[in-house]
């Protein structure tokens, strides 16, 4: 067999893969119709005709969301908890492409002043190349920044997969996974299949308006998304699925030593799946009140399949006992931790959403627990047939909420 027919005949194997829910579990939504809401019937902004929505709660209790409709980014606010929105504001005025996949949408952050930080990719002419963009809408001056692209390699290749996390204080942080060595390596004539992790900072509100471009580890899964959160010096901690040994496709997780330098990577799950293709589930972090990370995730090995939690206490050196929440049995997928308002026990309340296809609708079902040590009994939360957004909780001075997205129907907040 020639290379070129090898080189074909992997590319296949590749889409069927990362197409076969009982191997990968790949995206229901994929099966599902398209809009519950006819495209003849969508005008120019229309909240409930984006495909993903993306919000964040301000100091002030003001709900922020974003989306993308027809080649434009657009932001609008609740100050009554979702009953009613602003009129939405149109980010990028110059129409580019943004990727609205549900593990690769576009991000939102705000700080203490109100100021709110947008980031999200746009895809590039070859396939697999984008770039990752940003704006931020400055509450004082009542106008978005220019858009930017955050990566400064001026390469076409892969940037995406980008996660986001702002602080009180105005720094922000944008991690992507990054394929400029693959283009170095293919110089030298080598094939990477795996991608790296970079780190970009800026902080506007302290003149830092550039962002630097900062390597923190390799050898990452290309195809799934980030988790991202702070730690207690508000410096980044971020977990995502990565590439051991031979194709088995467990999880890292590392904090920072300072804006810009990573600590040692962390192995936190060991599930062991074994997959030469693109898994499309992508982990959840949260921080406890306390030292506690609480971490959830999936994997697809034989003998441990579905989602599962666990936490450590001293930044991922060692690992609590896995709790194994939700088997294959119903197509378990993208599981979304938070911390609720903090309580009288250490650490606060940790909930825990996440989706699953019973063949017939999609339920989001609900966990909760002190801690991390004993979980309550999940409940149903929300139920639709079709056009289903992944699951978020939002904190909000009233209470969580369940960030509910059904495509064709305006954005829900349901109380949990």
């Amino acid at each position: 067999m020639t290379q070129l027919m090898k080189n074909i005949c992997f590319a296949l194997c590749m889409c069927l893969l990362a197409q076969a829910p009982t191997a990968l579990a790949s995206d229901h939504s994929k099966h599902k119709a398209s809009s519950q809401m006819p495209s003849s019937a969508c005008t120019a902004g229309m909240m409930a005709c984006a495909k993903t929505i993306s919000s964040v709660v301000d100091k002030h209790g003001r709900i922020w969301s974003t989306w993308s409709h027809r080649q434009h980014l657009y932001l609008n606010y609740s100050d009554d908890v979702g009953q009613s929105y602003s009129t939405p504001m149109r980010v990028n005025q110059v129409a580019e492409k943004i990727s609205t996949r549900g593990e690769n949408r576009p991000k939102i952050g705000a700080d203490e002043h109100g100021n709110i930080y947008l980031s999200w990719v746009t895809p590039l002419s070859k396939r697999f190349t984008a770039n990752v963009r940003f704006s931020y809408f400055s509450i004082s001056k009542k106008q978005f920044s220019v858009p930017v692209t955050i990566n400064n390699d001026n390469l076409l290749t892969g940037h995406s997969f980008n996660e986001m996390v702002v602080t009180q204080a105005g720094d922000v942080y944008i991690a992507w996974l990054d394929g400029r060595a693959k283009v170095a390596a293919a110089k030298q004539g080598i094939r990477l299949r795996s991608s790296e992790i970079y780190l970009a900072h800026a902080n506007f509100e302290q003149g830092k308006n550039v962002f630097d471009n900062n390597y923190l580890a390799k050898g990452t899964c290309v195809c799934c998304r980030l988790a991202m959160g702070l730690d207690n010096r508000e410096l980044p901690m971020l977990m995502w699925r990565h590439v051991f040994g031979d194709n088995y496709r467990d999880h890292g997780f590392l904090t920072m030593k300072n804006q810009a330098q990573a600590n040692p990577m962390q192995r936190v799950s060991f599930e062991n799946w074994q997959v030469n293709g693109c898994p499309h589930q992508g982990p959840s972090i949260v921080k406890g009140g306390d030292d506690r990370v609480h971490m959830s995730w999936f994997n697809n090995a034989d003998d441990a399949s579905g989602l599962f939690y666990g936490y450590s206490d001293d930044n991922g050196r060692s690992m609590s006992n896995t709790y194994h929440f939700a088997t294959k049995a119903n197509n378990p997928e993208h599981p979304f931790l938070s911390r609720g308002a903090a309580s009288a026990q250490s650490g606060g309340m940790i909930q825990l959403v996440w989706r699953e296809y019973n063949g017939k609708a999609f339920v989001i079902k609900y966990l909760k627990s002190i801690r991390g040590d004993n979980w309550e009994s999940e409940r149903v939360v929300a139920t639709a047939q079709q056009g289903v957004d992944y699951p978020y909780i939002l904190q909000h001075p009233s209470g969580s909420y369940l960030h509910w997205h059904v495509v064709g129907e305006p954005l829900a907040l349901i109380k949990l």
